[in-house]
C-alpha cells in the first residue's frame, strides 16, 4: 500500500539523481560530467518549483527587520501568532510552500501566521539564516501586542524550519530580555534536524532501511557542507549550531513529529527526550514507515496528522 503520492517518490529520485548519478564538485570543473554544489542546490529549487503549491490569495509579502516574510491574518479576531519557518535543508524552499496548513491555522485557531523567508545556503551559510530568524522574532516579541492584538506567540517549522524554531527558543531565553521567552507559549518541531554532526539515522541507521525517503546519507552530508562550509564535526556539534547540545532548560511545551522511514528520524527521538529530562513538557508522535516531510503531499498518515496537531494547538491555546 502506498503511503505517499508517486511524484514525492520522483522528488527523491530527482534528488538522488543529481547528487548519486552525478558527483556533485565544488568547482566548474568537468561540468558537463558533474555537478556543481550550486548546480545541484539549483536542481533542488527548480524541483520544488515545478511541485504545485496552492497560494493563499490573502497573503501579504511584507519585510520585518529587513527580512521577508509571509503574513496570514485569521478571518476573526486574532487570538495569538504562530511564527513559522518553511524546510529546504537550508538550501531551498520559501514561506508560501506552507500557505495551505497555515491559512488551516490561522483560521481554525484565529492565529496571524508569519512565515519567513531565511537566507539560503550555500550563498549565505551559517549564521546568516540564524541572524533573519532572531531579528523577525525579536521584531515580533516587541510588537505582537500592538501590530497582533495578543502576546500569544507559538514558533514551529518543519525540517531545517524546525531546526530554525528551536534555536530562535533558545536565543529568545538567553535574550538579555527576561521577558522574551515568555511570549513563546509553545513550539510545533515537525521532523527538524537538531545535530548537524550526525545521528544514527542521519548515518542510515533506521528501524526499515529499505524504505523510501527522500533523504539519504549523502544528502543530509551535502546540505550540511553547504550550510556549514569548512567546519568538522566537532564543530557542528557547538550548541550554537546544533540545539542537541545546547541547554534545553526554561523551554515551552512541545510537539514533535516523525516518521520512521525519515533520516531525521533519531533527531526527533533524541530531542524529545531531553526536551523531557530538562524539565519541559512534550507531546512525541512517531508514525510507521513514513518518509521525511510525508506532512507536505497527501498521504494515509494527513488526516491522523492534522487532527493530532490540532488537537495540540488546541490544548496549548486554551491553557
Amino acid at each position: 500500500m502506498k503511503l505517499w503520492l508517486e511524484n514525492w517518490e520522483e522528488y527523491g529520485d530527482a534528488l538522488q539523481l543529481g547528487l548519486g548519478g552525478a558527483e556533485v564538485t565544488d568547482s566548474g570543473s568537468n561540468a558537463t560530467e558533474k555537478l556543481t554544489a550550486l548546480e545541484y542546490v539549483q536542481l533542488m529549487r527548480d524541483t520544488l518549483a515545478a511541485t504545485t503549491f496552492e497560494l493563499d490569495d490573502e497573503a501579504v509579502d511584507t519585510t520585518i527587520e529587513g527580512v521577508p516574510c509571509r503574513i496570514l491574518k485569521p478571518k476573526g479576531e486574532t487570538k495569538g501568532v504562530y511564527l513559522h519557518f518553511h524546510g529546504g535543508g537550508m538550501v531551498a524552499g520559501a514561506a508560501f510552500m506552507g500557505d495551505v496548513e497555515n491559512r488551516h491555522l490561522a483560521d481554525t485557531f484565529n492565529l496571524a501566521v508569519i512565515s519567513i523567508d531565511y537566507r539560503l545556503a550555500p550563498e549565505n551559510p551559517f549564521p546568516a539564516a540564524l541572524n533573519d530568524s532572531y531579528s523577525v522574532s525579536k521584531w515580533l516579541v516587541s510588537n505582537a501586542s500592538e501590530e497582533f492584538g495578543t502576546r500569544s506567540i507559538i514558533i514551529g517549522g518543519e525540517s531545517a524550519g524546525a531546526y530554525l524554531a528551536l534555536m530562535t527558543l533558545i536565543e529568545a531565553r538567553d535574550s538579555s530580555d527576561a521577558n522574551e521567552t515568555q511570549e513563546f507559549i509553545g513550539a510545533n518541531l515537525t521532523f527538524g534536524i537538531y545535530d548537524w554532526g550526525g545521528t544514527p539515522s542521519q548515518l542510515g541507521s533506521r528501524p526499515s532501511p529499505n524504505d523510501f525517503d527522500v533523504l539519504s546519507p549523502e544528502i543530509i552530508n551535502f546540505f550540511t557542507s553547504q550550510y556549514l562550509p569548512d567546519k568538522g564535526i566537532a564543530d557542528r556539534r557547538n550548541p550554537q549550531i546544533s540545539p542537541m547540545y545546547a541547554d534545553l532548560t526554561g523551554l515551552p511545551d512541545a510537539l514533535f513529529c516523525v516518521g520512521t522511514a525519515d533520516h531525521l528520524l533519531d533527531d526527533t527521538l533524541f530531542m524529545a527526550n531531553r526536551w523531557k529530562a530538562s524539565g519541559n513538557d512534550c507531546e512525541l508522535l512517531v508514525y510507521p514507515r513514513a518518509p521525511h516531510a510525508f506532512t507536505m503531499f497527501p498521504s494515509n498518515f494527513i488526516e491522523l496528522f492534522s487532527t493530532q496537531r490540532d488537537s495540540w494547538f488546541k490544548k496549548i491555546l486554551t491553557n
